[in-house]
């Protein structure tokens, strides 16, 4: 591998990965809107979470699914057509896996925004598309499945289930380059969120986390949709259902 091309393509993902669609659009749509925080309350007490991240996610809170939806398109192929160029173009480097990490890293942590940026689903969902597309529905659906019915946790499997699971993955079938991928964005999608997990950890200490009050908070949201249907078909329960019923 040519180092000083490895080093030119780590660059070129970190910049482009900076680019942040969220705030483009926001600038078009949602022009005087405060994007520097996200919040989920819920109960009187307005107990919840909340996120500095400026992502898709945040478009779609502020200003609808289609305008998040289209944020999360750009993000994913900002991720994919430059992964598909290296793929394509360079079958025996490893320059993609190298793009698809580093634009991760810009996306989390912009270089122009302060350092501010999402969580990086969008861009590795646009890598995973180009390095293994069979991966993204194995392993979400993995993801669901321990995070609702091992630990009846919506968060865990939304946000760490499938992203966790993902080296394990590529292990199994020795794809150790997609390995690395992996445990890099993995490293990049948890450094930027550290504050987020200490306040998601005292809340599932505290039990908060399998109330009413939160399902049907969080089954608002693109996060619970699928904890809504598999929490109305009876496939999951919770103690405050015995109290209710």
């Amino acid at each position: 591998m040519n180092i000083f091309g490895a080093i030119g393509v780590a660059a070129a993902g970190y910049l482009i990965g900076s680019i942040s669609f969220a705030r483009i659009v926001a600038g078009r749509v949602l022009p005087e809107a405060d994007l520097s925080s996200t919040s989920l309350t819920w109960g009187e007490d307005d107990t919840g979470f909340v996120s500095d991240n400026v992502s898709a996610t945040t478009i779609r809170h502020e200003a609808g699914t289609r305008w998040g939806c289209l944020t999360g398109t750009f993000d994913i192929l900002k991720a994919a057509i430059p992964v598909a160029i290296l793929h394509f173009g360079f079958p025996d480097q490893p320059y993609d896996v190298i793009y698809g990490i580093a634009v991760t890293a810009g996306h989390n942590l912009p270089l122009y925004y302060r350092f501010q940026g999402g969580r990086g689903t969008s861009t590795i969902l646009g890598a995973l598309l180009i390095l293994d597309p069979l991966a993204i529905p194995v392993t979400i659906l993995l993801g669901y499945a321990i995070g609702l019915f091992i630990f009846k946790d919506v968060l865990l499997a939304h946000h760490a289930g499938w992203i966790v699971i993902l080296p394990f993955w590529f292990a199994a079938w020795q794809k150790w380059d997609l390995v690395v991928f992996a445990l890099g964005v993995n490293f990049f999608r948890w450094i930027v969120s550290a504050d987020e997990l200490k306040g998601y950890w005292q809340l599932r200490k505290s039990g908060e986390l399998r109330t009413r009050e939160f399902h049907e908070a969080i089954e608002q949201s693109h996060i619970g949709y699928i904890h809504k249907y598999v929490r109305k078909w009876g496939w999951l329960k919770y103690d405050y259902m015995n109290d209710e019923a």
